[in-house]
């Protein structure tokens, strides 16, 4: 894959937008920043990466072969692939946080944003978004965020990383084409932070709900176990996971 390093972006999936308006016919390509000034997460939060000490980076990715109700699919196997770089590297206790955040030691060290561009119906291109916390080593006001420097007690080159962890993501997305939705979803399920345990949610409405995580729909609902045994379905703007 065709790797284009910058040295400062507002936000590389921004960039690969920009490009595939250019480049209508693309191969997959990789846009790899030194330094991203306004990143993006989950719920519109910001990720915040000092400049090269960590990867922040997007995969342009045009036709893959994941069908539109799948998008969640697409978002687990990118994290499961993530997992099995970092794995390759010797990161033990990894996990993922529902719905896309990538956690050692309990610890957050990157997320994923994936934007898709929509065509006839159906996914046309996907835009991945990644970053991964690699040698920084202080978060000031982030008492839950880590790096793979915190939590192995190594110094990574960067350049590395990043070409491992693309290897792991070329090769789930042409096994997307091999109708192995339910397998990537159950090896996701097994990788879920905390599951099968009494966790702490954040309602919308600034009220806790007590309950275990025990699993994900295909669609990328999560499912809660509340009193009485009794299954709820939540999306992610109906909770948030507190640990």
């Amino acid at each position: 894959m065709r790797i284009i390093k910058v040295s400062a972006t507002e936000s590389t999936n921004i960039l690969a937008r920009e490009w595939y308006h250019l480049n209508r016919n693309t191969a997959p390509v990789c846009i790899h920043a030194f330094e991203q000034t306004l990143g993006r997460g989950q719920r519109g939060a910001s990720w915040i990466s000092n400049a090269g000490e960590n990867l922040t980076f997007s995969v342009l990715y045009p036709k893959p072969k994941v069908k539109i109700q799948d998008q969640f699919i697409l978002s687990a196997g990118i994290g499961l692939a993530i997992l099995l770089g970092l794995k390759e590297l010797k990161i033990n206790n990894l996990k993922l946080k529902w719905p896309n955040d990538i956690m050692a030691a309990n610890l957050k060290i990157g997320g994923i944003l994936i934007e898709n561009i929509l065509n006839n119906g159906s996914i046309g291109t996907t835009i991945i978004g990644i970053g991964v916390n690699i040698n920084q080593i202080s978060f000031p006001g982030l008492p839950k965020a880590s790096s793979l420097k915190l939590v192995s007690g190594r110094t990574f080159e960067i350049a590395h990383v990043l070409d491992v962890i693309l290897k792991n993501i070329e090769r789930i997305m042409q096994n997307f084409s091999e109708g192995n939705e339910d397998d990537i979803l159950a090896k996701y399920e097994e990788k879920l932070f905390r599951k099968n345990k009494v966790s702490t949610f954040q309602l919308p409405d600034d009220s806790f709900l007590t309950g275990i995580i025990k699993g994900i729909t295909s669609t990328g609902l999560l499912k809660v176990e509340v009193e009485d045994g009794i299954i709820r379905i939540f999306d992610l703007k109906e909770l948030k996971l507190l640990f």
